[in-house]
């Protein structure tokens, strides 16, 4: 396998860095399949992000997060108070790592400087990094609100660059959502996806630099 030259990492957050079935505990209280409705709730979340950036309406993170979870509770035809909704929204500022992260992290900071580049409000990638941890590793934590758009836009990605000072070729995107490296990797980032499922990749185009299952064989490849 052919060294990759680089001096930056940037790591998608959600499914990547934190995992969002964890939210799935929260859901416990409203749903009685609460890995089905998570399921639900995540990919109506994302499927939000792109119909609204198609649209030219945006709204943030969290917002678009908060739709998702109603579409969610009236698809599997549940009721919700008040006070469940805010514990299930207050779940993704509360998120779990993934065990390898923590670990991880420190061996690759040592070699290269570090960000996250993310879909999330400013508001949850601080609770969620703070919360697990993880902010002290991350000299960068770039939210795509500041371009009002969502990943995969190009946009977003030049985030990266703007606040990193590094040229394209000298960055490494990190993603579990091959969605996400596929638009990483379509904008130019030498890009890694972590599949940890076994799953196939999106085929839509260029395919990434690396896969790898973890963020052990991350550290161990680099």
């Amino acid at each position: 396998m052919t060294k990759l030259l680089i001096n930056g990492i940037v790591f998608d957050m959600y499914g990547t860095v934190v995992d969002v079935g964890a939210v799935a505990k929260a859901c416990k209280e409203v749903a009685p399949d609460p890995i089905a409705f998570n399921k639900q709730w995540r990919a109506k979340q994302l499927e939000y992000t792109f119909l609204r950036v198609l649209m030219e309406q945006y709204r943030d993170f969290w917002q678009v997060t908060g739709e998702a979870l109603e579409f969610a509770v009236e698809r599997f035809g549940l009721q919700m108070t008040t006070g469940q909704r805010q514990r299930l929204m207050e779940a993704w500022l509360l998120p779990s790592p993934y065990p390898d992260v923590a670990a991880a992290l420190p061996r690759l900071k040592e070699k290269y400087s570090l960000a996250v580049l993310s879909n999330g409000t400013p508001e949850m990638l601080s609770s969620g990094l703070e919360r697990t941890g993880l902010r002290p590793h991350f000299q960068w934590v770039l939210s795509a609100d500041a371009v009002k758009l969502y990943k995969p836009s190009p946009k977003v990605y030049q985030l990266a660059l703007q606040q990193t000072g590094l040229p394209k070729e000298e960055v490494l995107f990190v993603s579990s959502n091959s969605w996400d490296a596929l638009g990483a990797k379509s904008f130019g980032f030498k890009v890694c996806w972590i599949n940890r499922t076994g799953a196939p990749f999106d085929a839509l185009g260029p395919r990434p630099d690396l896969v790898v299952k973890n963020f052990d064989e991350l550290t161990n490849v680099l």
